[in-house]
C-alpha cells in the first residue's frame, strides 16, 4: 500500500502545479485538472484511512492489557 499513496501522493503535487499553470494559458483544462486533482486527493484520504482502520484492528489484536 505503500506504493499506492506515494504515487497518489505524486499525482496530486503533479496534478495541483499543472493545474495551476493552465490556469493562465487555458482555463477549462485547468478546471478539469482541479477536479482530478480533487478526486486524487479523495483517494489518497480513502487510503490513509483503510490503512489507519488496518492499523487499529492489528493493535487490538495484539492487546495483552488484560493479563
Amino acid at each position: 500500500m505503500g506504493k499506492y499513496k506515494s504515487l497518489i501522493l505524486l499525482l496530486t503535487v503533479v496534478l495541483q502545479g499543472a493545474a495551476i499553470v493552465f490556469l493562465f494559458f487555458n482555463f477549462w483544462v485547468s478546471i478539469l485538472l482541479f477536479i482530478i486533482y480533487g478526486i486524487s486527493l479523495l483517494a489518497l484520504f480513502i487510503l490513509l484511512i483503510v490503512e489507519r482502520i488496518k492499523e487499529k484492528e492489528e493493535e487490538n489484536n495484539n492487546d495483552y492489557r488484560d493479563y
